[in-house]
């Protein structure tokens, strides 16, 4: 049992940071790279980092494990208070802005066109492109409260081994059956096989897909200073791998080996070992970051705003995209690099107009306001 859960953690901070900046920046390529004719750079160089960053979602479902088993390794889990505090910081904000992503994919405030998609949207994150992290996230949350006591009993090393085989081993039976198929299969003659497809192409919205990164997580959690151990030693070993895989990865896709859309899967083996291998090599980084006395505090703050960032992100960029980029006479990189920079700071400040504190706190501000009266003081 971990006896130092007191104040606040913060080994996973820079991890936070650094995830949710490597999605923002995937999010500003592909729109360049998409519109390559109009906004003209080097897309080899967009298409390679846009596929050696995907990484951004694993390192948020490890760390969303590693969390959660940390604070409540070996706690009575109350699941009231648990999703009491979910519904106030995941799932309210995500009704909220799927609500605002709703409207603006539509264009219109008719309830009849708005009002089904809302709600297909709330159970799918199908209201724009990011969203269905928010589900998926509820599912981990979902699996953690079923499968806490069990986890506590039984994960160890060997589990996390067979875990990773068998998510390699599922990555590699869905490449064999719709990637390149060996076996002419009719996938709409029942409804197992309907579903079986579904699970490929959807998968990215499924917690089975993510079930070893979210055991190791898990594991890191409840194994703490042998998780910090382990990674510092094999810290050099996973960066020599982690290279190997990139340069692979990105060979495999400009040597034409494998086409732009193949080679932004993330679910096939060498991308799960890329994947690990970043986790392992960034986590003492992170660890070290999150405790420099100046530096600390302000990875702290800025990994609190991370939903902030991911939920309102694409809506900045769509607007910065529809009606500020084409009217600078700036190259292509000064407009990724400024719209990396400004980003941020808009989200978490339209994100903090959405939220309940603001306005009860601007409530409470306004009536605290003192009331000067007009008197006449005699001298």
């Amino acid at each position: 049992m971990n006896s130092n859960r007191k104040g606040t953690f913060q080994d996973l901070n820079a991890l936070f940071v650094f995830g949710a900046l490597t999605v923002l920046m995937i999010h500003i390529l592909s729109f360049f790279l998409a519109n390559e004719k109009t906004y003209p750079w080097n897309s080899d160089l967009q298409a390679v980092l846009i596929i050696l960053l995907k990484f951004g979602r694993s390192l948020f479902i490890f760390a969303t494990g590693m969390l959660l088993f940390y604070w409540y390794q070996n706690r009575q889990l109350d699941w009231r208070a648990f999703w009491k505090k979910r519904w106030r910081a995941v799932i309210l904000p995500y009704v909220i802005w799927t609500a605002i992503f709703t409207y603006f994919k539509h264009q219109t405030f008719d309830p009849a066109v708005l009002v089904e998609p809302f709600f297909d949207s709330l159970f799918t994150g199908s209201s724009f492109y990011h969203l269905y992290y928010i589900p998926l996230y509820l599912q981990l949350s979902l699996l953690f409260c079923l499968i806490k006591p069990w986890m506590e009993r039984y994960l160890n090393f060997r589990w996390i081994i067979v875990l990773f085989i068998g998510q390699a081993g599922l990555y590699v039976l869905y490449h064999y059956l719709f990637i390149t198929p060996l076996w002419a299969i009719d996938w709409a003659v029942n409804p197992f096989l309907s579903l079986m497809k579904h699970t490929y192409v959807y998968g990215q919205h499924y917690v089975f897909m993510y079930v070893f990164t979210f055991a190791l997580g898990a594991y890191a959690g409840m194994n703490v200073d042998k998780w910090r151990t382990w990674v510092k030693r094999l810290q050099i070993p996973s960066i020599v791998v982690m290279a190997s895989a990139a340069v692979w990865l990105a060979y495999s896709y400009l040597s034409g080996y494998k086409s732009y859309y193949e080679s932004m899967n993330i679910f096939e083996p060498l991308y799960l070992v890329y994947t690990l291998c970043v986790i392992i090599s960034f986590y003492p980084i992170s660890s070290y970051l999150g405790k420099l006395p100046k530096l600390g505090p302000w990875l702290a703050r800025l990994a609190k705003q991370n939903m902030a960032i991911y939920l309102v992100h694409p809506l900045i960029l769509f607007l910065l995209q529809s009606y500020v980029i084409h009217r600078l006479g700036w190259s292509t990189p000064s407009m990724v690099l400024g719209m990396f920079v400004i980003t941020p700071p808009l989200c978490i400040f339209l994100y903090e107009l959405t939220t309940m504190s603001f306005w009860f706190n601007r409530k409470k501000r306004v009536e605290a306001k003192p009331i000067f009266k007009n008197q006449t003081y005699k001298a």
